[in-house]
């Protein structure tokens, strides 16, 4: 039963899905939301004298920006657009 689940799935993951102007806004805050989180825990992760603490901050923010990349996936694949923008761009401007 869950084979048939995974293929369904599998197959609305490579068709492109419309999304609607409010879903686009949604995603766009989002990622919005994601940055600031990366950002946050690169100044945190940079402050902290702990490396075991630096470490697991520094973690937190990798999970950030793989959410940042996911999103920003979905936009593109949804509007068929290709986007110079790039999380780790975003990571170096905070440095």
């Amino acid at each position: 039963m869950l084979k048939g689940a995974a293929v369904v799935d599998l197959k609305r993951r490579d068709s492109k899905v419309q999304l609607s102007d409010k879903d686009l806004h949604y995603l766009t805050d989002e990622m919005s939301w994601e940055l600031l989180a990366m950002k946050k825990c690169n100044h945190y992760a940079g402050l902290c004298q702990d490396a075991s603490v630096q470490s697991l901050i520094n973690q937190i923010g990798q999970m950030h920006q793989r959410h940042y990349e996911m999103l920003l996936s979905q936009i593109q694949s949804s509007t068929g657009a290709a986007s110079t923008s790039q999380p780790n761009a975003a990571n170096q401007q905070m440095n």
